[in-house]
């Protein structure tokens, strides 16, 4: 593009879209002063106009003058992104196969992204006097109409509509529709500036004496902080062994530098009390997650761009925030799959935060009870720098574990008799308990006991889940519903039955159990709201909840002493699903449930309940050994190449038209092996997805898989989204190291 004659001032220009080429654009001479890289500009683009990012200012093109179209405004004074930020996102871009202006359109908030400016949110209410007799109007004839009203009633409260749209996985037309009926409110309002203004104000004081470990730990940390050199460390500590307070000893050390810190949580329920503890040491401390408003994220990232704030803490997106002399960056529960980004950029957070603290000069410290093995075989060979915390803060012992055998004890309902003793004695003593089942509705399956078939979304190849407090089955894939139906669909034989427990009928057999105890649910069906994640932890926190039920956003991070008693309802939902890590899952799953007991004064006792007891998984978390689960899992890894000694790449097809689909699928086969060396790269597929059918389209994927150094990827990933370009159906996804392989 460059060597061309002059045409006076030029700026390459980067735009969300999925071509990976930048464009030139002509400067006019009264919007040339001052123009820099990292500033925002509108230009003229396929009939429309878009706002982009400046990469950079070119001194000459090959584009002829006639053809070139000129800026149409600047839109800032100063770069909104520095050059560390450019770097980074032009990495994401190429190793993740898309776009630069597809990543930076990730890194900025929304806000940035168009030319307006500031917008209020649109928040919805259920007008006044709404009730069961509205609904049930709505339920046979407009399904989408009943489900958002049922939702707004069940929050208690406004809600987002872009987010109420994205939980429910509908179109604006049925929120409209209840607009103009006069049976929704819609608001413009403009959000508070603080996120979590009534997050839980725990405070987290320093200790007058550190660890030997802690200590120890700190050190090695700091000698790279104070010598501005990049060091990437592996934290492996148990769980309960004072990470948190090695973070917050070398943040403090960094801010005492001059410098800032961002820190990484895996999610949402953890961000109120990490940013409290954070808070109660370092008083301002800005917050990132995708829950927030447009406006939240935008007062936040303008508070650390212009060094008014210091730390960040937040979910994955909090890595890209614009932090001047960024010194740390902490990703804590590093192995947890949420810091992978699910749509484009299908960037992983935690790989991510390597890049921009090597890009900055900065320490980046990985922090976990159970490494990813990925992680954990960089640390073994050197790549990162190794620290193990092997005890609990103040010599306290991790708790009990008790497998039980399923295939051998009566049940009922969802608890065991050991688990259900176990309970009630500890309500009885006036402790916590948190129980554990990772399936969110009542019962997983209605089953025909005639035909031996189950109720299935007609959209997708999946079972509906019964609801008993909505009294519908749910399709999780595509969020159908419809009533249970009282006679089989396949055989009309009547008497289906509901098979399995979810967290709804967990918690209905605890209040069964204990009728006294009051019981708390935490899944994505009761918490609506940021402020519901507040409400629920905070009253945790102050022991008003006894039993708090929940699926795995109660499994992470989260530091309560009064619980003594973690209930593993079923370890095995996730043991054999068709996923390479399925085991590592599992692993990590339940050490991590099990850290969330004692860690106070009293000792913790955590019950498994599972049918498979002899698993390494189970036995090696019962035995809070990760070096033995690691020594068995990776020796299986190692023989069949996959991460950490291979590199994977996954590719969807996916459409309407399953034979459309399968041809293009076979074409694809060909060109594959036609292009990549067998030596470098090995092609499993096509094959049919493990959820063949999602939301009414045909799903087919392949599985490529390189060396672990990566040889053979670029080529393959280049190839498909050449490939990808060039059909426009069926849709093609290409993502670049997968966590999850469904």
């Amino acid at each position: 593009m460059l060597g061309g004659a002059s045409h006076g001032v030029l700026a390459s220009v980067a735009l969300k879209r999925p071509m990976r080429s930048e464009y030139t654009y002509a400067v006019p001479a009264d919007m040339a002063d001052g123009l820099a890289v990292g500033m925002r500009v509108a230009v003229h683009f396929g009939g429309r106009r878009e706002v982009g990012i400046v990469v950079d200012l070119p001194s000459s093109t090959d584009v002829p003058a006639s053809r070139l179209k000129n800026v149409s405004a600047v839109l800032d004074n100063e770069p909104v992104l520095d050059e560390d930020l450019l770097h980074v996102t032009r990495w994401m871009g190429t190793y993740y196969g898309c776009s630069w202006g597809e990543a930076l359109a990730a890194v900025l908030p929304a806000v940035l992204k168009r030319e307006g400016g500031r917008r209020q949110i649109t928040r919805l209410s259920p007008a006044e006097g709404i009730g069961a007799l509205d609904l049930a109007t709505l339920e046979d004839r407009y399904e989408a109409q009943h489900r958002v009203l049922r939702t707004l009633l069940d929050a208690g409260g406004p809600l987002d509509r872009n987010d109420l749209v994205r939980k429910l996985n509908i179109s604006l037309s049925p929120i409209q529709t209840l607009i103009k009926k006069g049976w929704v409110i819609a608001e413009q309002a403009d959000a508070v500036t603080d996120a979590l203004s009534g997050a839980p104000a725990e405070n987290r004081t320093e200790p007058e004496e550190l660890m030997a470990q802690q200590a120890t730990a700190i050190e090695a940390i700091s000698k790279p902080l104070k010598a501005r050199e990049f060091e990437t460390f592996l934290l492996r500590g148990v769980t309960g062994s004072g990470k948190t307070e090695v973070y917050l000893s070398v943040i403090k050390e960094c801010l005492e530098l001059g410098r800032g810190a961002i820190v990484l949580v895996p999610e949402i329920a953890l961000t109120p009390q990490t940013v409290s503890w954070f808070r109660s040491r370092f008083g301002q401390v800005a917050v990132l997650h995708s829950r927030m408003t447009d406006a939240q994220r935008h007062d936040a990232w303008k508070s650390v761009r212009q060094r008014e704030v210091r730390v960040v803490v937040g979910a994955r997106s909090a890595l890209f925030a614009p932090m001047p002399d960024l010194g740390v960056v902490v990703v804590d529960e590093e192995h947890e799959p949420s810091f992978k980004q699910g749509s484009t950029p299908r960037y992983h957070g935690r790989d991510l935060a390597v890049v921009r603290a090597r890009q900055a000069g900065a320490v980046c410290i990985l922090g976990s009870a159970t490494p990813s093995l990925e992680s954990w075989e960089n640390a073994r060979n050197g790549r990162y720098t190794l620290i193990e915390m092997p005890e609990r803060v103040q010599g306290g012992k991790l708790p009990e574990v008790e497998v039980i055998d399923l295939n051998s004890v009566k049940m009922s309902g969802p608890f065991s008799a050991p688990l259900a003793l176990a309970i009630k004695e500890a309500v009885q003593r006036g402790e916590q308990v948190i129980l554990f089942q990772n399936r969110r509705g009542f019962a997983p399956v209605l089953w025909c006991n005639s035909c031996r078939s189950v109720v299935k979304c007609e959209q997708c190849d999946a079972s509906m889940v019964f609801h008993r407090k909505l009294k519908r089955v749910v399709c999780h894939g595509c969020c159908a519903e419809q009533r249970p139906p009282k006679q089989c669909p396949t055989c009309s034989a009547p008497g289906m039955r509901f098979l399995g427990e979810g967290s709804e009928q967990v918690e209905s057999a605890v209040q069964l159990l204990c009728p006294d105890a009051r019981v708390a649910r935490m899944d994505s069906d009761s918490m609506h709201r940021q402020e519901d994640y507040e409400r629920v932890l905070g009253k945790f926190g102050a022991r008003e909840i006894d039993i708090l039920v929940g699926t795995q956003m109660i499994a992470k991070g989260l530091d309560f002493p009064g619980v003594t008693l973690v209930g593993i309802v079923s370890a095995d939902s996730a043991l054999h699903l068709p996923d390479f890590r399925a085991a590592e899952r599992t692993f990590q799953l339940l050490c991590q449930v099990s850290g969330r007991a004692g860690r106070g004064v009293l000792s913790g006792r955590i019950l498994v309940q599972t049918h498979f007891p002899n698993h390494p998984a189970i036995l090696c978390a019962a035995g809070h050994d990760f070096p033995a689960f690691a020594s068995h899992e990776l020796p299986l890894r190692e023989e069949l190449s996959y991460p950490p000694y291979g590199r994977v790449i996954l590719v969807l097809l996916d459409d309407e038209d399953q034979a459309l689909v399968d041809r293009i699928g076979a074409h694809l086969a060909d060109v594959l092996d036609h292009h990549l060396s067998d030596e470098l790269v090995e092609i499993l597929g096509p094959a049919p997805a493990p959820i063949a059918l999602l939301r009414n389209r045909h799903r087919r994927f392949f599985l490529l898989k390189t060396g672990a150094r990566g040889e053979g990827l670029d080529q393959a990933r280049d190839l498909l989204l050449d490939f990808a370009n060039k059909h426009n159906r069926p849709r093609i996804t290409v993502d670049v190291d997968p966590v999850s392989m469904l």
